[in-house]
C-alpha cells in the first residue's frame, strides 16, 4: 500500500456516513449528465471507479446487468454496502482496489463511471490506461471532476485550497488538461457539460474532519481571497462555489 493510498483511507475511512448523507454528492446536475453520458442498457456491465459510498452505483446499477464499485476505502465500501441493502439493489459487487491497479480482466466491462475521485488518485494517467485497458471496443467512459481554471494563479489558489482543507487531495487539473489525459489514455473525447457545486463552507470542512488550525487557513484564504477568486469561485458569506466538468470518452 503506498503513502497516498494510506492517506486516502486515513481521510476517509471514518467519514461513510457524512458522505452518505452529503446532498452534494447524493445529487447534483453532474449526476444527471454522467448517467446521460453513460447511456446504460440492461445487458452491460458497469465499472464504478472511486464510487465511495455508492451515490452514482445506485443510480447505475438497476439499468444495467452488472454493476462493480471499487474503491481504495474499506470503509467506504461498507457505507456503498449499506445503501445498496437500503435501496434492495442486488446486482452490485464491490472491490477493495486503487485505481492504478485493477484487478480486472481486459475488456471486462462496456462502460466506466469516475465521479469526484480523480483528483484523489497518486497517478491519474495510470489510471486512465487502466480504465482503457478493462473498457471492451466501443465502451465508455464518463468522468465528472472538479476542475481548476485555466489561469495559472486561480489553479494554483484553489488547488492549495482544496490541500489544505482535504490532504488526500492530489491535483484539480483544468479542463484542456483532464482531456489530454484521457486522450494519452487512448480515448476520444466525444462530449462535455460543465456545471458549478454550490458550498457552504462549514459543512464541507466537518465532511472532510478537517482540524481546525487548517479550517482556520481555509477561511481565511477565502475571506482574503482576490476579486479574480472571489468571481470565479463565487465566494459569498460562508460559501463559494466548486467548478465541474464531466466528459464523455470512448475507446
Amino acid at each position: 500500500m503506498t503513502d497516498r493510498t494510506d492517506a486516502v483511507r486515513r481521510q476517509f475511512g471514518p467519514a461513510a456516513e457524512a458522505y452518505l448523507a452529503s446532498a452534494v454528492h447524493a445529487q447534483g446536475e453532474d449526476l444527471g449528465n454522467v448517467l446521460s453520458f453513460l447511456d446504460p442498457r440492461p445487458h452491460e456491465s458497469v465499472l464504478d471507479l472511486g464510487c465511495g459510498v455508492g451515490h452514482t452505483l445506485r443510480r447505475v446499477a438497476p439499468k444495467v446487468r452488472l454493476a462493480v464499485g471499487a474503491d481504495a476505502t474499506p470503509g467506504m465500501l461498507a457505507g456503498a454496502r449499506s445503501l445498496m441493502e437500503q435501496e434492495r439493489i442486488d446486482n452490485v459487487a464491490l472491490v477493495v482496489t486503487t485505481a492504478e491497479s485493477l484487478p480486472f480482466l481486459d475488456a471486462s466491462f462496456d462502460g466506466v463511471t469516475c465521479r469526484l475521485a480523480a483528483h484523489h488518485f497518486s497517478d491519474v494517467a495510470r489510471a486512465f490506461a487502466e480504465v482503457a485497458r478493462v473498457l471492451g471496443p466501443g465502451g465508455r467512459f464518463v468522468l465528472s471532476d472538479n476542475y481548476a481554471p485555466d489561469d495559472p494563479a486561480l489553479d494554483a489558489w484553489i488547488n492549495d485550497l482544496e490541500a489544505i482543507r482535504d490532504p488526500s487531495h492530489v491535483r484539480e487539473h483544468t479542463v484542456a488538461q483532464w482531456r489530454t489525459l484521457l486522450e494519452r489514455a487512448g480515448f476520444g473525447v466525444a462530449d462535455e457539460a460543465r456545471s458549478v457545486t454550490p458550498l457552504e463552507v462549514e459543512p464541507w470542512l466537518a465532511r472532510s474532519r478537517t482540524p481546525e488550525r487548517e479550517a482556520k487557513r481555509v477561511r481565511e484564504m477565502l475571506r482574503s481571497a482576490s476579486p479574480a477568486a472571489r468571481d470565479t469561485f463565487a465566494i459569498g458569506d460562508g460559501t463559494f462555489e466548486l467548478l465541474k466538468v464531466v466528459l464523455l470518452a470512448q475507446r
